[in-house]
C-alpha cells in the first residue's frame, strides 16, 4: 500500500505523518522506519520507530539527492531488514527534487517494493493540490 499526503507547505502533512507513524508503530508487529532530511522530528516519534536522516549518508549530504539514488537507498534499507512493514518518507520533494519524470520513476520503483516485499509506504509531498500528477492521485 502507498499513501501520499499531498499539499502546500504548512497544510499539516508532517503532523499527519507523525500521528500516523506513531499509531502504526503502536499496532505493528514488524518494524517501522521514518525517513527525513533533518532531525527535527526525532523527539516526536515513538521509540519503536527507526529514524533515518538521509543527510547522515554520503551523496545526500553532498547535495546529490536524485530520485534514482534515493530509490537505491530505500531498496538498501528494505533489503537489510525483512521485518520492515511500514516506511514513512517525509518531504519527498525536499529529498529528491520535484522533477515530474523522476518522481514518476520513483513511484514505479516503490510500487515494485510494495508488491514484492509487502512494505507499506506513507509519503508526504509538497505541491499544489490543484495540480496533482496522475501517478500520485491514486495514492491520496
Amino acid at each position: 500500500m502507498i499513501k501520499v499526503f499531498y499539499g502546500k507547505k504548512g497544510m499539516g502533512k508532517t503532523k499527519n505523518m507523525l500521528d500516523c507513524a506513531n499509531g502504526v508503530a503502536n499496532e505493528s508487529r514488524g518494524n517501522v522506519v521514518y525517513v527525513d532530511d533533518s532531525n527535527e522530528l526525532l523527539s516526536k516519534l515513538s521509540h519503536k520507530i527507526r529514524f533515518i536522516n538521509v543527510l547522515d549518508y554520503p551523496k545526500f549530504n553532498e547535495g546529490i539527492f536524485g530520485a534514482e539514488a534515493f530509490l537505491g537507498f530505500i531498496c538498501g534499507v528494505a533489503s537489510q531488514n525483512y521485518d520492515i512493514e511500514t516506511l514513512f518518507i517525509d518531504g519527498l520533494t525536499y529529498i529528491i527534487g520535484d522533477d515530474a519524470a523522476a518522481l514518476e520513476k520513483f513511484f514505479k520503483g516503490i510500487e515494485q517494493i510494495t508488491e514484492a516485499h509487502n512494505v507499506d509506504f506513507y509519503i508526504s509531498i509538497n505541491g499544489d493540490e490543484n495540480n496533482v500528477p496522475g501517478y500520485i492521485k491514486k495514492y491520496i
